[in-house]
């Protein structure tokens, strides 16, 4: 009875381990057919975009005075060595002859010993007042000659030698004249005089010291004007005024105002100059044109005398430009591209003709209305007809 009860017992539970998980799949698969035949109806609704807020500047057409702005090291405008034109032995050397001295135009600086030249200047005066007296006493006789040859007294030759005796004490005289004025020279020479008011670089020489005709003496620079190399792109020159690009000089009836900047003696600085002309030529390897600003007022409002190799900034006033709209540079996308925001509050692209670009600022020169709306942020992703929202 025992073993008749097993198999049955077995076909039982074959049948439960194989046909229970094929009817819970076929159940499963049954439900998913009737899920995926009867998707349910979920309305769908496009999100409204969220616009951008933007911040804007109001267009405003109006004239501008367009600037320069270069820097370069202040030099004097003239310069030169003192030379020695005679020899002779140093005998006194002004206070002034150091580095930094200041002396005005003709002080003397230097003296040399003038023995020499005064006993040169004695002889040249002897020499003269002999020729002189010769040619007093040549053209004494031409006269007497010719009263006789008139009286038929003397001959044709007699009269002809008293002209040449009279042209050679004149030949004479004119010399002893010109080696006169040579030794009142060469004595006026033994003291050396400023040319002009100025301040001495360097010196090179003290008392006792022999100087040699063309050795030099000193270096010197004038105060009472300066210029300043301007190094500026050619392109630059448009910004100025026009003779300046055509002739490279400026008219006398026209100033162009120059304003220097530097920090001396611990404080911001300024000196007023003009720009006078430009060098001329343009550098080859930097391509750049130098302008020359001069400096005729040395002396500013503080009472500092701008010092030569002071480093300064120069703004050159240039031309006015007639309807121009300034713009932050944050305004400018791409090179010649600004984004309108209509009435609607929408952008738009608009092309733009730049006048100039600066770090800060953009001149438009066409392409802007006055009243327009400009964005000037910053925007990364923009499409046209982007809406957005203005805040201040």
């Amino acid at each position: 009875m025992t073993n008749s009860a097993h198999p049955v017992a077995t076909e039982k539970w074959w049948r439960h381990k194989t046909i229970t998980p094929l009817v819970l799949i076929a159940v499963a698969a049954v439900i998913a057919l009737a899920l995926l035949l009867t998707p349910p109806d979920i309305p769908s609704a496009a999100k409204a975009p969220v616009p951008v807020s933007v911040r804007m500047v109001t267009v405003d057409v109006a004239p501008r005075r367009l600037t320069v702005t270069s820097e370069g090291t202040v030099k004097p405008r003239a310069e030169t060595n003192l030379i020695a034109q005679v020899s002779g032995e140093v005998i006194w050397v002004s206070d002034s002859l150091l580095p930094g001295g200041q002396f005005a135009k003709g002080d003397v600086l230097v003296r040399l010993d003038q023995q020499d030249y005064l006993v040169a200047l004695k002889n040249a005066e002897a020499e003269l007042s002999r020729a002189t007296a010769e040619k007093n006493y040549a053209k004494a006789e031409l006269d007497r000659i010719n009263v006789l040859f008139e009286q038929n007294l003397a001959s044709v030759s007699q009269r002809q030698l008293a002209e040449r005796a009279l042209d050679v004490t004149l030949a004479v005289s004119l010399s002893a004249e010109a080696n006169l004025e040579r030794a009142q020279l060469d004595l006026q020479r033994t003291e050396v005089r400023a040319p002009f008011a100025g301040r001495v670089r360097n010196e090179a020489i003290d008392i006792g010291q022999f100087l040699q005709k063309g050795a030099a003496i000193t270096s010197i620079y004038a105060t009472g004007a300066m210029e300043i190399k301007l190094p500026v792109p050619d392109s630059q020159l448009a910004f100025l005024d026009d003779d300046l690009a055509k002739t490279g000089i400026v008219r006398e009836t026209r100033l162009i105002p120059v304003t220097l900047e530097a920090t001396f003696a611990g404080r911001e600085q300024q000196w007023e100059g003009r720009l006078a002309r430009t060098e001329g030529s343009i550098d080859e390897r930097s391509r750049f044109i130098y302008l020359i600003a001069e400096v005729t007022e040395p002396l500013n409002e503080a009472g500092t005398h701008l010092p030569v190799g002071l480093f300064v900034k120069a703004d050159i006033e240039g031309r006015v430009a007639e309807n121009v709209v300034t713009l932050p540079r944050s305004a400018l996308r791409d090179t010649d591209t600004v984004l309108i925001i209509d009435d609607d509050n929408t952008l738009h692209f608009r092309n733009v003709t730049v006048l100039r670009l600066t770090d800060n600022e953009v001149l438009i020169s066409d392409g802007l209305a006055a009243g327009e709306r400009v964005s000037i942020s910053p925007l990364q992703f923009v499409v046209e007809g982007m809406p957005v929202t203005v805040v201040d």
